[in-house]
């Protein structure tokens, strides 16, 4: 027992605290010569009451310090910035609109974001929890993308970042998400970056139904516990952390900066990547 709560303490006064920047390189066949090197910046699942709880509140300004450090040209957060209420992100409204990228910070839904795990609320209750909560999220002067998407331009040339809303792996989950909405008015041969919450939405529509190239997930938490390459998260998903490769399309499962239940995290530190795209 002595042994277990030590873990737990660790896990909290350390691990939850222990932000760490991972740097990946990719590269694509079709990558438009003007976004050789081009720089995103991912981050997921910030759980606010996360950081209220046991007064982590001190950390969010340490995460965006981190994140703005990173020189990035797009940054791309893939949902939950909450884990039940928009109310949350009071007392964060400053410092999350402090996150800064040349081309903008861009947003989707997670399943957390929908006041889904509020049993006591009527349903009008909580679609006005959502909307104040997608209200307060512009108002850091993020573009979120609710089945829409955006052309970034340089030099003549474009790709686009597309996000759409909760595609849910489990019955239990909002699925809000509508992939042919969120890619509409796009031309064929553009490069496209899909932003998706659910990594399971990877294989089970984005790979045989579009050509989207790079798709950005988050969700798991890796399961907030990874030892040695092993998590119980892959228990439920098959792709879980990390970057996962078929024929030259791509998806990178980000292991989320927050937490639920408890704030704890062993080896599944809080992540921040640094994706950087290139030409082949």
């Amino acid at each position: 027992m002595l042994a277990i709560a030590v873990v737990v303490v660790f896990g909290i006064t350390y691990g939850s605290k222990h932000f760490v920047v991972n740097e990946k390189t990719l590269y694509f066949e079709n990558l438009p010569a003007a976004f050789d090197g081009y720089r995103i910046v991912q981050f997921s699942d910030f759980h606010a009451e996360s950081f209220h709880r046991f007064g982590h509140e001190d950390l969010v300004g340490k995460m965006v310090e981190l994140i703005n450090a990173q020189n990035a040209d797009a940054v791309c957060f893939t949902g939950d910035i909450v884990t039940r209420l928009s109310s949350e992100l009071e007392g964060f409204e400053s410092v999350l609109s402090g996150i800064k990228a040349r081309d903008g910070v861009f947003s989707i839904m997670g399943n957390h974001d929908y006041a889904m795990y509020n049993k006591g609320m009527s349903e009008m209750e909580k679609q006005a929890d959502v909307v104040a909560l997608q209200k307060k999220e512009k108002s850091f002067g993020w573009k979120m993308l609710l089945n829409a998407n955006q052309i970034v331009k340089r030099g003549g040339q474009s790709i686009a970042i597309v996000g759409v809303e909760n595609v849910g792996s489990f019955p239990h989950y909002p699925s809000r998400g509508n992939l042919p909405l969120a890619l509409d008015g796009l031309d064929k041969n553009v490069f496209k970056v899909l932003l998706s919450h659910d990594p399971s939405h990877w294989k089970k529509e984005v790979l045989p139904r579009t050509d989207v190239q790079l798709t950005l997930s988050g969700h798991t938490h890796a399961g907030q516990i990874k030892m040695f390459g092993w998590s119980h998260a892959q228990w439920l998903y098959k792709e879980w952390s990390g970057i996962y490769e078929d024929k030259g399309r791509y998806l990178n499962v980000n292991e989320g900066v927050g937490c639920v239940i408890l704030p704890f995290r062993l080896g599944a530190w809080p992540e921040i990547n640094v994706i950087t795209l290139k030409r082949k």
